[in-house]
């Protein structure tokens, strides 16, 4: 019997910050998921790379970026009806309830919190590859806020 082979995950990483992407890198290298990483550093270049290559599966997107933010890339995103159902996900350090609600009211399908040591980024990148995101829709608020706890 043969049996089928999975596809990896694409994710599509967009964080300013090449060691904040270097370490969430090598945590999916530890957490022994089957996913392909792609990289964008700033609000512009995750927009042109939505636009000009293969759509990726999931998106992670991290607030404080140059040149377009986090919520206004979220915001541009979720704009184009090509892009209404793409998982995206707001990657940030803040808990602050307001951004936490725009993220939600802008589109984003979850808002993680970045880990505070890299085993935490291990748990989180775990709990992101085992979302279903092919039936993935937008929780409710009480289920918005990934922690890796």
């Amino acid at each position: 019997m043969k049996t089928e082979e999975i596809a990896p995950l694409h994710i599509l990483f967009a964080d300013d910050d090449s060691d904040e992407s270097y370490l969430f890198n090598e945590a999916l290298e530890h957490s022994d998921l089957n996913i392909v990483l792609s990289h964008a550093n700033d609000g512009n270049s995750l927009l042109s790379f939505l636009k000009n290559k293969p759509l990726p599966d999931v998106v992670i997107i991290d607030i404080n970026m140059p040149h377009k933010d986090g919520l206004e890339a979220l915001a541009e995103i979720r704009s184009y009806p090509e892009f209404t159902s793409l998982p995206l996900i707001i990657y940030s350090t803040t808990t602050n309830s307001k951004i936490i609600e725009a993220s939600y009211q802008k589109g984003a399908n979850l808002f993680v919190v970045k880990p505070n040591n890299f085993d935490g980024m291990v748990q989180v990148v775990k709990k992101i590859g085992a979302i279903n995101w092919q039936h993935k829709g937008k929780p409710a608020m009480e289920n918005f806020v990934v922690t890796e706890d």
